[in-house]
């Protein structure tokens, strides 16, 4: 008889703080906290029922055993298993995963005839009776069941259902409480044998339902074992599902196997319930079942695209790509969604509703609520449950409300949702924990440096330092010196706050903040990483006060040439903030800056010569100077916009941008100098940041935008494309937005730069395209990036600090493990971008307030543009002017919704006009994709033609939306130039449309004095308008071809 042999091991730690034996808890990456009144111990029906509650901030503490985990991975439940482990990671939460199947003094073996489910329960209540004993009776050991024969079985432990444990410890909760009460209608059937699962719905609550045939064209996934065969043999491919953002029926899959192509996923049936973002399995197609993929600008979805996406998407449809079908899920990546239900919920009553998802790429998911009225025209949360073969929309249920639709706070509410900011950093509070960990710093008790860490540092107070940042800055987190030595030589420091002295590993503070990763800037507000007593007044530099400081030196020779390099804890006392224009004064050559002393002067004009040296010397290496913008909105308290900033980051900057520029490069210099010293001291785990360099296929698009203007683009090194650049900013300067079109779509082209652990990488991997340097990090703004503090951390190790060397020596560390920086770094990741998109969507919110303000009463607000991109049904326009406040972007419609040609007749009359429906009659639309759209007529002498980079004027109109926001777009009203004939420039006669037919009245007087009187009847519009084209013909009035000229 086969036998085996199970080794079980007592060392296995308790890993809480409260432990009071020798458990080797030292240098673990999380641990349940001592400053809680309870522990949690979940069974499998609570984890597949309310996993969403455990998931909430609020809920810490939480053990999770190895008896549900195994139960789990053995039936199949691999994303339960896999969010569990995001629990766990979370060390905000706190929580731990147990392997008391290992323990000896936890394991519990199967009795005879005893059901698995059965010896599972006494194996958790073995695991609670141990920890409360192991406590020695200091925490309460509570276990979560669902099962009602759980709760009388056993009298030594404390047993709850979810809402008994909610009614308890979290009755003011109010969402807690309402996800509870949503929740339950999600319940295990009573099939659960031997520890089998399987999820239903309760056939009460409506979303459920009796009729099991297939939704045409969906079919049922295939099972694990069959998937996992097929994607070794190569018969199936797995990667991210990805929807395009204006066409949810275009999707593609990015496969990282043998084929090493997209694949691409068009229509609803073959994308077969999966969702944007889940991890896919997908077989391909034959050929012959290639289907024709739209090229058309949509008109429901939002302008502020993910350029990368839609660029890479762009590039796969223009290539041969395989077409394939999705044939499993290996994993749903779903998330809380922000919904708006439709706007007939109400009329048609009943507690079963369709839910509208601001974001376009997500499929309406069905909810119940049983007073719609509550949530109707509310802008609400919801989460998915599950999408069975049976139902065209997925089920889910709702959340939160968070507000009425279209009003400012609750649209910056749903940004927040949708790019996963958390609830702690939306409110901008902080745990008690995390304040009561910050120094003292009161108007009675200002804070002070102490005068023994003072003794541990180097003494820069008596140096001149100063800051220079944009106007209003709080949160400074950098200062510059430069001195000239006797000998000669030259010091030039970057100081930065030393926010990992009061940020201690794995306390609160930093536990949240590598959490939040990132502080996140919207056009009108920011939310901070760090508590405000940090970011804005102790760790902040700000002048005639003592701060510590992160200081990098370089001894510089005549030359510029480094010499030496000293890094280490300092103590500074900065003599200015200085704004950007007030050191751009000096620069220029003023004595004296407004508001500053003599003394700087002599400073800025050095720091800018050193400066100026460096960076021509990394330009000659490569580096790119690309196109980015950051907006700002001032606003009233009735949310008019007052005013408009924007801060340009053209490394090429303008006159009054230079000196942003050079800041530019010393906080560069400071970012590579760290990256390599970090490297030589922690080469398997040093953080930092790479930028790899493009693909031939990211840059198709950009090299026949180019083109089409006469220029090249060679992108065979990044030395080679900053000469391309270059040659392009030379040949635009009559045009500079050509050149700066060029720019953002280089910029869109490139792969996204990310933090890395260099153990992941090779060290010819470690190289910074952009850049163009062999070792970069983020070392300079600790106060709003988390990826500086580990910076921070690893460089003082690695130059012994002596506070540093101690706190690693009590507490231990996770900064120099390569699986913990990898891990942490993939955080930073994720956060960062979906930081960069909340603050686009931000953009666009403000765009819409504004043209919204702008076109009041009939207002209009014209404006040139450029035409930026070339689609099926119209173009991409970038409007300059408004371009350098809001980076608008804007589509140009020259078709309706049913693709017919749908071209205002203000081309012609060069005026715009109050009705959008003076179209030009009986014409057609031809495109050559990517560099013309033109309108052909018989009516017309000539066709009218669109050329990429083209000139237009166009008014901006605003969208309104009841499910999504508001969306600005344009309609065309003129062209700038005409040419005529291909040879000369000439301006055609215009007129408004009154004047227009008082010009043919006119000549049909001329021509006719017996006509008959008007019958005063009105005639069709379209065939109005196709009679004013006809005179006008006839009158030779419009004899020009119209083609668009800068």
């Amino acid at each position: 008889m086969p036998f085996s042999i199970e080794y079980l091991r007592a060392d296995i730690p308790c890993l809480s703080e409260e432990c009071p034996f020798n458990c080797k808890n030292e240098g673990q990456q999380t641990l349940l906290s001592s400053n809680v009144d309870h522990y949690l111990i979940p069974d499998v029906s609570v984890i597949m029922r309310y996993l969403e509650i455990l998931e909430q901030e609020e809920l810490t503490g939480i053990i999770l055993s190895q008896t549900v985990t195994m139960n789990l991975q053995q039936h199949d439940k691999l994303k339960t298993y896999r969010k569990l482990r995001q629990i766990t990671n979370d060390s905000r939460k706190k929580s731990i995963m147990f392997y008391n199947e290992l323990f000896e003094e936890t394991k519990v073996a199967r009795l005879p005839d005893e059901t698995s489910l059965d010896r599972d329960w006494r194996a958790l209540c073995q695991l609670a009776r141990w920890y409360d004993t192991h406590l020695q009776h200091k925490k309460k050991i509570i276990l979560l069941s669902e099962q009602q024969d759980h709760h009388h079985s056993t009298n030594d432990v404390i047993v709850m259902t979810t809402k008994q444990y909610l009614d308890k410890y979290w009755k003011d909760n109010a969402l807690l409480q309402n996800l509870v009460q949503v929740l339950a209608d999600v319940v295990l059937e009573d099939t659960i044998e031997d520890g089998k699962i399987k999820l239903s719905l309760k056939s009460s609550n409506g979303l459920g339902t009796t009729n099991n045939a297939a939704v045409n064209g969906y079919s049922e996934y295939k099972p694990i074992d069959e998937l996992e065969v097929g994607i070794k043999s190569n018969r199936y491919y797995s990667g991210i599902l990805r929807c395009r953002k204006d066409n949810r029926d275009q999707a593609y899959v990015n496969d990282s196997g043998l084929l090493g192509k997209d694949i691409l996923i068009i229509g609803n049936e073959n994308r077969n319930r999966a969702v944007h973002g889940d991890l896919v399995v997908v077989e391909l197609l034959p050929e012959s079942s290639r289907a024709i993929i739209s090229n058309d600008i949509s008109f429901d979805s939002s302008n502020a695209e993910d350029e990368y996406e839609e660029d890479r998407f762009r590039n796969t449809i223009a290539t041969s790509r395989p077409i394939g079908r999705v044939v499993g899920v290996l994993n749903r990546n779903w998330r809380s969604y922000v919904a708006t239900l439709q706007e007939d919920s109400s009329e048609i009553g009943g507690s079963i509703h369709l839910a509208i998802p601001l974001d376009p790429v997500i499929p309406k998911i069905r909810i119940r609520y049983q007073n719609v009225k509550l949530i109707e025209n509310q802008r609400v949360v919801v989460r998915i449950d599950n999408w069975p073969i049976n139902s065209q929309y997925p089920n889910g249920h709702f959340v939160r409300s968070l507000g009425p639709i279209h009003q400012l706070d609750t649209e910056i509410s749903a940004i927040l949702v949708e790019h996963s900011i958390s609830v702690s950093q939306a409110s901008q509070g902080f745990s008690e924990m995390s304040l009561k960990e910050m120094p003292t710093d009161t108007p009675e008790n200002p804070w002070k440096p102490e005068e023994g860490e003072v003794a541990k540092r180097r003494d820069l107070r008596d140096l001149t330092v100063f800051s220079i940042d944009p106007p209003n800055c709080q949160d400074i987190d950098d200062a510059l010196s430069v001195k000239e030595l006797p000998d000669g030589k030259i010091e030039l420091g970057v100081h930065i706050a030393d926010v990992s002295y009061f940020v201690k590993e794995n306390y609160m503070t930093d536990l949240e903040a590598r959490s939040r990763g990132t502080t996140v800037y919207l056009a009108d507000r920011r939310f901070d990483m760090l508590p405000s007593v940090l970011s804005e007044r102790v760790c902040s530099l700000r002048h005639k006060v003592d701060r510590y400081a992160v200081s990098v030196i370089w001894t510089l020779n005549k030359d510029y040439q480094i010499l030496n390099i000293w890094f280490g804890r300092s103590i500074i006392n900065s003599s200015c903030e200085m704004e950007y224009e007030q050191a751009q004064q000096l620069l220029d050559g003023k004595e004296i800056a407004t508001g500053l002393g003599l003394k700087l002067k002599p400073c800025i004009v050095k720091l800018a010569q050193v400066l100026r040296a460096f960076r021509e010397r990394r330009l000659a290496k490569g580096a790119l100077e690309l196109e980015g913008s950051e907006v700002k909105f001032k606003i009233t308290d009735q949310h008019e916009i007052t005013d408009i900033n924007i801060l340009l980051f053209m490394k090429n900057i303008s006159k009054i941008k230079l000196i942003h520029g050079l800041v530019a490069e010393a906080m560069i210099m400071a970012n590579a100098s760290v990256g390599k010293r970090i490297y030589e001291g922690f080469k398997d785990a040093a953080i930092l940041r790479h930028h790899p360099p493009p693909t031939k296929s990211q840059f198709e698009g950009l090299v026949k935008a180019a083109k089409s203007r006469g220029f090249s683009i060679d992108f065979s090194s990044n030395k080679a494309l900053a000469q391309s650049l270059e040659d392009i900013t030379n040949g635009c300067k009559d045009d500079p937005e050509i050149a700066r079109l060029l720019k953002t779509m280089a910029t869109v082209a490139m792969n996204e730069a990310g933090y890395i652990s260099s153990g992941h990488y090779s060290v010819n991997e470690y190289y910074h395209y952009g850049l163009a340097l062999e070792f970069y990090t983020h070392f300079t703004s600790p106060i709003r990036r988390y990826a500086d503090v580990i910076a921070h951390r690893q460089l003082l190790s690695c130059v012994q600090d002596p506070t540093a060397t101690m706190d690693n020596h009590e507490r231990g560390s996770l900064m120099f493990k390569d699986a913990s920086v990898s891990s942490i770094c993939e955080n930073l990741n994720l956060k960062s971008r979906e930081s960069k998109f909340a603050q686009r969507d931000s953009t666009e919110l403000f765009q819409s307030l504004y043209v919204l303000q702008h076109t009041t009463n009939d207002a209009s607000l014209i404006e040139r543009g450029v035409v930026s991109e070339i689609r099926s049904n119209g173009f991409y326009v970038f409007v300059p002017s408004i371009y350098i406040r809001l980076g608008l972007k804007g589509p140009v419609y020259l078709k309706d919704k049913n693709g017919e040609p749908n071209v205002p007749l203000s081309l012609i009359s060069g005026k715009e006009s109050k009705d959008e429906n003076e179209t030009i009659p009986n014409c057609r639309i031809e495109v050559d994709i990517p560099n013309s759209i033109s309108v052909h007529s018989l009516d017309l002498p000539n066709p009218i033609q669109f050329n990429l980079f083209d000139n237009v004027q166009v008014s901006l109109k605003l969208r309104k939306s009841h499910a999504h926001r508001h969306m600005v777009y344009m309609t065309l009203v003129d062209l700038d130039h005409v040419e005529l004939n291909n040879s000369r420039k000439n301006t055609p006669v215009r007129m408004t449309n009154t004047e227009m037919m008082h010009a043919i009245e006119a000549e049909e007087e001329k021509t006719s004095k017996a006509k008959e009187k008007p019958t005063g009847k009105k005639k069709n519009k379209a065939l109005s308008m196709y009679e004013v084209l006809e005179k006008f013909r006839k009158m030779s009035i419009i004899e020009n071809k119209a083609v668009i000229e800068l």
